[in-house]
């Protein structure tokens, strides 16, 4: 009994042992991303097999390369709120992640759009405007979140009516055609003042 004892203890000793080398290694590519908003191709990869069911550690991060971002792309669900803009290559690896935060974002292609319209989670609340275009080839994702909006067009609202989970926190106002397509989305987060409007277009 007293054998097995220490074994017990010993196992949880290297447990918790590997648990402070973790966080001892988080903590410095941390300092590294507030201090310069990069990290090395060696820390992407650390982080990626670390966290590979969710990244949420690197909001500092504001610029990658291409190879991080197929590195980082192995993440099923992954913040990089910092990243102001992408590559083209660098949106076709990301997305690949089931879930993906781009906060920062302030402008986006068509190009890039493409690349993400299949990732089941999708955050681009830093997006002022959008295309048309753009807001179509999207409407395919399951939970889109365009909060930066503060408008959109006919065209967009009959787009997004095919979104499951749709965040439009920053419009200011919709017209009747939009108020109906939208009623169509199943869960819709709008200021009050629009979803008044879409309430009786409800079935």
């Amino acid at each position: 009994m007293l054998m097995l004892a220490l074994f017990i203890g010993c196992g949880q000793s290297e447990q918790e042992t590997k648990k402070q080398v973790d966080q001892k290694i988080l903590n410095r590519i941390q300092s590294e991303l507030k201090s310069s908003g990069t990290f090395t191709d060696e820390d992407a990869e650390y982080l990626s097999q670390r966290y590979g069911s969710e990244l949420y550690h690197i909001s500092d991060l504001t610029s990658i390369t291409n190879k991080q971002a197929e590195i980082l792309s192995k993440v099923k669900s992954i913040r990089l709120n910092g990243l102001t803009s992408l590559t083209d290559e660098q949106a076709k690896s990301l997305g690949k992640a089931n879930g993906l935060y781009l906060d920062g974002l302030t402008s986006i292609t068509d190009e890039q759009i493409k690349s993400l319209a299949n990732v089941e989670i999708l955050v681009l609340s830093g997006l002022p405007t959008i295309t048309d275009k753009q807001v179509e080839i999207l409407s395919k994702v399951k939970t889109l979140n365009l909060s930066g909006l503060t408008s959109i067009t006919d065209e967009q609202a009959e787009s997004l009516s095919k979104v499951v989970w749709l965040e439009l926190r920053g419009v200011e106002s919709i017209t009747e055609p939009q108020a109906e397509s939208l009623s169509k989305v199943k869960y819709l987060y709008i200021p009050l003042s629009c979803l008044q409007m879409i309430e009786p277009y409800k079935n």
